[in-house]
């Protein structure tokens, strides 16, 4: 089986869950190819051109449309699927031109806006990678997939070399304005109870007091593996529990300490934006965490056996594989361009 991946290509778990997802297809002998759109970061060419040259994960950049048609007759995929909603169009087109099915992939909220409607409508499937996401696409139910996003649990493991509770509080993630206050309140506390400067991994350095800044790294491991405590959200929050860390979920908000209890919640998602908690709460968690060492341990060994257990790529793709299987055993014609709608995009 061939297929076509498109994508943007911009500094997000969604990037990271495109690369990790051609990785894990390849090892089932499916054959992918990433069509890039628009390379958002210099960081592509530096960084991770070099991962997928290793990886030997066939990819283009910045074709236009016709172009990338072309090397698709040539390729002959038997599906699309795409991971970008600015791509959605560009799926549906070059899926009508070739005679195949698309597949789409809803990473997150707001896919119910009248403006994606077509194009869900025109898909063969539909991945949503939670359970708020799918209670969004209920007019499409019959035909949407929940499948999280995994992390490869091979690559992050815990290091070997300790075995007491780390301690050490570590933020990643994507900064933008909205994110700033809650980073802002965990630096106090951290601040308050650690005493050191609070070590954040991101896109941009925020000054914030009682900080030390490391810019985006490509390759987290070396950095879970120290850390003890990680303040993240979505796909680095994953990656912290695999990595054997107790992890505060947060992006515009505070949803508390992944726990036992948080993620059997029915409407339990990696987002940090539902808002469980004040964020005056990040003060007391952290200090019950450096304060009890033997829950510390726990919830370290639990983030680990729940990472192994719900969290793997090797299923996601596993479980994405058998949907493509299911999509081309009843291949449906997909609609022409501008099929439900009188406005039209491109490539």
């Amino acid at each position: 089986m061939k297929v076509l991946l498109l994508s943007d290509f911009f500094l997000s778990g969604q990037t990271t869950h495109v690369l990790e997802l051609a990785k894990q297809l390849k090892r089932l002998k499916i054959e992918p190819q990433i069509a890039f759109g628009t390379i958002h970061t210099r960081l592509f060419w530096s960084d991770y051109v070099p991962y997928l040259l290793q990886h030997k994960l066939p990819f283009c950049h910045g074709l236009s449309l016709g172009a990338l048609t072309i090397q698709s007759r040539l390729w002959q995929p038997d599906l699309i699927h795409v991971q970008s909603s600015t791509l959605f169009h560009s799926a549906q087109i070059l899926a009508y031109r070739l005679g195949i099915p698309f597949v789409v992939t809803c990473h997150g909220l707001g896919f119910s806006q009248a403006r994606f409607r077509r194009y869900l409508a025109a898909a063969s499937a539909i991945i949503a990678i939670g359970p708020r996401v799918a209670e969004e696409l209920q007019e499409f139910r019959q035909k949407t997939q929940i499948i999280p996003n995994g992390v490869d649990t091979e690559v992050f493991t815990p290091s070997e070399k300790q075995t007491g509770p780390r301690r050490a509080l570590l933020y990643v993630g994507r900064l933008e304005k909205k994110r700033l206050e809650p980073l802002r309140y965990l630096a106090e506390a951290n601040s308050l109870l650690v005493g050191t400067p609070l070590k954040i991994i991101s896109n941009f350095d925020p000054q914030i007091p009682g900080t030390t800044y490391l810019p985006w790294q490509v390759n987290l491991v070396p950095h879970l593996q120290k850390s003890g405590i990680v303040a993240a959200c979505g796909r680095t929050a994953r990656e912290a529990l695999s990595c054997g860390n107790a992890v505060l979920l947060m992006q515009r908000a505070y949803d508390g300490v992944i726990s036992p209890p948080l993620v059997k919640l029915p409407d339990f998602d990696f987002s940090g934006n539902l808002g469980r908690f004040d964020l005056a709460d990040l003060k007391y968690d952290l200090h019950a965490l450096l304060h009890r060492p033997h829950r510390l341990k726990k919830l370290q060994s639990f983030g680990r056996s729940y990472a192994e257990k719900h969290l793997s790529s090797a299923d996601m793709a596993a479980k994405t594989a058998a949907l493509y299987e299911l999509v081309l055993k009843s291949p449906k014609k997909t609609p022409p361009p501008g099929w439900g709608s009188t406005t039209q995009s491109g490539w």
